[in-house]
């Protein structure tokens, strides 16, 4: 059986998955081919196109698409609400040319009705006829609760029978804190705690957007901002907001004076934007001009609140729910300093984070939910080991981008120890093999690779990049090396759990990849799940004695990851790189 799952309706980090014999086979971001982070009110019809064409290359036509799944269910909506996005959802596919040979009296029909899953199939239908198919007769599409489609995704791939599920991020259809029970693929909901008082999500985005540092993009640049910070008036300040409460009937709760408990409406959100004004007042900052310590303070506050909430909500969790394993998505899961802290907190045995925690994940999650119990399939329920689930680019398509772009190259293979060499001698080198990574991080197959013991390269590689200059770069480390840089590790494939350097020493030796806080991000890596990846850094120690490479995402600032092979090498030629491995393919600037 094949489930495809995408974002409906039209929000953000849209996306589309597919479900095929309960594993997960196919998953890619609209983003990626619009070049807009974050795809905000894009639906995902690129995203759509390229799944089809990824099962045609497999036999696989659009007619044997047992069901379709969305990432929200509508009918939670009120109303008016549902009106609402129903006209957003309209003319956004209008203006795409997505409805032109639609029914004028259909069209009424569905708008007394608010039918937006009607409006759902005809994004289907486009993205079928436009890659020259056949549009079957119907079209089974099945709307999943948001944060119960962001529990499957995280209980689903954890390879757990049983486990606490929670689920954080800014809003659903109105829950923002969910704590779930899960055992045998039945999810019981144990706590849920609406958005007017209980959204992580709300909070941290609305604070970030008052120091200048954007809304979806905010708490990212927030979290590697904090450890620049200490604790101020601004944390007293926002602890007279933020009540942490372990030990009551919910772990924490965010209000002025009286909790508001409301599920629909503008007042809703009303709370956070008035925390935020309170707390930043009229603070301007240039994030890429000099440290400004108010912001940074601002920043270390929201940051240390959404820790505490965290630990609140999992030490809540373990107490209702007797679960010695705990599973995480939502937005507020990609935190990955508060990952961290719940990690080495030791609350429970062990621990997963979906890897696409936002809302790019909810169709993974939804599409695996009514897998199993809409169409009575199996999921295989392994831990997920990889996320490169996107399109493929075989070895011709690849050969013509190089020829086309003029550099000079020569093929190497899968030997890369020319490559290592370069990075060894100072070279800044883009990384470019297979699919592309799912989620906001690279992975190994979207990546731009440095030296990590050159200090100066931290702020090197953030200039080239476009990025601020105090933004905190990642390391991809051989896993069994795991032990020699950091405190108490765990494998981790993903980079979306912090981890703290053993010590100073440790930091010293690899000055790019430890922050201020001498914390990092790291990539663990085994051969088998990346070969070319892993024989990198295995060559690179071989000649620095370092099992650890500088691997930030291969993008400029304000874009997605690089998608195709010709972006990939627009991106190489007008940045400062000085080489790219291209699949095989070692291109050089100079």
């Amino acid at each position: 059986m094949i489930v495809i799952g995408f974002n409906w309706p039209i929000e953000h980090d849209n996306a589309v998955a597919v479900i095929q014999d309960g594993e997960l086979i196919f998953a890619t971001e609209e983003e990626r081919f619009t070049r807009h982070k974050h795809s905000v009110l894009e639906p995902p019809l690129n995203a759509l196109k390229q799944a089809f064409k990824f099962l045609k290359k497999r036999g696989i036509k659009p007619k044997d698409v047992d069901a379709y799944a969305t990432n929200y269910d509508y009918s939670l909506y009120r109303l008016r609400y549902r009106y609402f996005k129903y006209n957003q959802d309209f003319h956004i596919l209008e203006t795409k040319g997505i409805l032109e040979n639609s029914n004028l009296y259909s069209l009424m029909k569905e708008f007394i009705r608010a039918d937006i899953l009607e409006l759902a199939r005809k994004l289907v239908r486009k993205a079928i006829i436009d890659i020259g198919e056949e549009v079957p007769s119907e079209i089974k599409i099945y709307p999943v609760r948001h944060h119960l489609a962001h529990a499957a995704s995280a209980y689903y791939f954890s390879g757990y029978s049983s486990a606490t599920v929670l689920t954080l991020d800014g809003v659903g259809e109105y829950e923002a804190s969910v704590i779930w029970k899960v055992k045998n693929s039945e999810f019981e909901p144990v706590l849920s705690m609406l958005a007017s008082y209980g959204s992580l999500g709300y909070l941290y985005e609305n604070i970030t957007r008052r120091i200048s540092l954007g809304g979806l993009e905010g708490p990212g640049k927030a979290m590697g901002l904090a450890p620049y910070g200490k604790v101020s008036n601004y944390y007293k300040k926002l602890k007279e907001f933020v009540k942490i409460t372990p030990e009551g009937d919910e772990p924490f709760y965010i209000s002025d004076k009286e909790i508001v408990r409301i599920k629909h409406g503008p007042k809703m959100v009303l709370i956070y934007t008035k925390i935020a004004e309170k707390l930043s007042g009229n603070l301007k900052w240039d994030p890429k001009g000099e440290m400004n310590q108010d912001a940074a303070n601002i920043a270390w506050a929201v940051q240390k609140v959404t820790e505490e909430a965290v630990l609140a909500t999992a030490q809540w969790a373990k107490k209702h729910t007797g679960e010695d394993k705990v599973a995480l998505a939502g937005g507020v899961a990609l935190n990955a300093k508060a990952n961290m802290e719940l990690y080495y907190a030791r609350i429970f045995n062990d621990m997963f984070i979906f890897p696409a925690a936002n809302d790019a994940g909810g169709p993974i999650g939804a599409a695996a939910y009514v897998y199993e119990h809409i169409l009575g399939g199996k999921m295989k329920r392994q831990r997920l080991r990889s996320v490169y689930l996107g399109p493929e680019y075989d070895d011709d398509t690849i050969k013509k981008a190089v020829q086309d772009s003029k550099f000079k190259a020569e093929y190497i293979g899968e030997d890369v120890n020319a490559v290592a060499d370069l990075v060894a001698k100072g070279y800044i080198i883009t990384w470019y093999q297979g699919r592309a990574e799912l989620g906001p991080r690279a992975l190994g197959n979207r990546s731009i690779v440095a030296d990590p013991t050159r200090k100066e390269y931290w702020r090197l590689v953030n200039d080239i990049k476009g990025r601020e200059w105090w933004r905190p770069l990642a390391p991809s480390l051989l896993d069994e090396d795991k032990d020699v840089y950091f405190k108490d590790p765990v494998s981790h494939e993903f980079m979306i759990l912090m981890l703290r350097y053993k010590d100073e020493e440790a930091c010293k030796r690899v000055p790019v990849t430890c922050h201020v806080d001498l914390t990092a991000r790291p990539q663990t890596v085994t051969r088998d799940q990346n070969k070319t990846w892993y024989d990198l850094i295995k060559a690179f120690k071989d000649i620095k004695g370092e099992g650890l490479i500088m691997n930030t995402s291969f993008n400029l600032a304000g874009e997605p990851l690089v998608e195709t092979p010709q972006e990939a090498i627009r991106s190489f030629a007008v940045k400062g790189f000085d080489a790219m491995y291209m699949q095989g393919w070692l291109i050089y600037k100079r």
